[in-house]
């Protein structure tokens, strides 16, 4: 009787640990909307654009922001890959790098350090001209996205 129990709870605790390991495999980032922070000048704004020549409405910057403690980041959609680096977060700015994207196809952000992945659907990036993502360590998935019509100050 008493080897049937063990038994019993040896298996459920194997099941449980195997359904946790699921959980955490596919788990998607976190995603907020803001606008409501500190914007950048005009001009601030306008030099960003010019300098990624991402003026044109088809293409969003994506700004890799705190956390990025040098584990490498690729950053990759359907025709190519866009940024493959090794970003370091500014401790006074807040951050890391900024990029172009196609806002018309979707962007896939992998962390080489967790192995996970973040998607930037093209649905949601054609609305916002600013996209930010900022690490959260110990998250099921590291990525948390911010989309957001607002240039935050870089300096």
């Amino acid at each position: 009787m008493k080897k049937t129990i063990l038994l019993l709870i040896t298996i459920l605790s194997v099941i449980s640990c195997d359904t946790s390991k699921k959980a955490t495999a596919n788990a998607k980032p976190q995603v907020q909307y803001k606008d409501d922070f500190k914007s950048a000048s005009e001009k601030e704004r306008l030099a960003l654009l010019k300098k990624l020549n991402a003026t044109e409405a088809n293409y969003s910057v994506l700004i890799l922001t705190q956390n990025y403690k040098g584990e490498q980041v690729i950053i990759s959609n359907e025709k190519k890959t866009l940024y493959k680096e090794y970003p370091i977060s500014n401790k006074k700015t807040g951050i890391a790098d900024q990029i172009r994207i196609d806002n018309t196809i979707d962007t896939k952000v992998y962390d080489n350090l967790t192995k996970k992945e973040a998607v930037i659907s093209s649905k949601e990036a054609k609305k916002h001209k600013y996209i930010y993502l900022m690490k959260q360590p110990g998250a099921d998935n590291p990525f948390l996205i911010t989309y957001s019509n607002t240039l935050r100050p870089l300096e």
